[in-house]
């Protein structure tokens, strides 16, 4: 399965309407929304998948799944070199890269960018593993 997210940014409410500065797939999750978060996607135990993560911004994004180890298969549609084992992948200004994993750790897992403002801003989000 391929999956697609996308990071975005803009002043949605911003400085001036205290709202959020970041959003993943369009949805902004301030930090004192954190627990009632929807999932932006829900994935079957045991499952492989791809998810693509576009980054429309920018800024630099290292994005981060709790739960789960994942590989980099490709940067702006060319194959990596090692595909290495991560947590957390740096996506840059405008670019595009596609990680598969094993959806094999059943419960919520939180994905967001390990920069703590854009993650306070709203680029935070759900991983479901039913």
């Amino acid at each position: 399965m391929m999956g697609g997210m996308g990071m975005m940014g803009g002043a949605m409410g911003g400085m001036m309407g205290g709202g959020s500065m970041w959003a993943i797939n369009g949805m902004a999750v301030m930090h004192d929304d954190m627990w009632n978060m929807k999932p932006v996607l829900t994935l079957t135990r045991g499952k492989s998948y791809m998810l693509a993560i576009d980054n429309q911004t920018a800024w630099h994004h290292p994005m981060h799944i709790h739960g789960h180890s994942f590989r980099v298969i490709t940067r702006n549609g060319a194959p990596t070199k090692y595909r290495e084992w991560r947590d957390t992948v740096l996506i840059p200004p405008r670019e595009r890269a596609e990680i598969a994993f094993v959806a094999d750790n059943p419960g919520d897992w939180m994905f967001h960018c390990h920069i703590l403002d854009h993650q306070e801003g709203g680029m935070m989000s759900v991983i479901r593993v039913t």
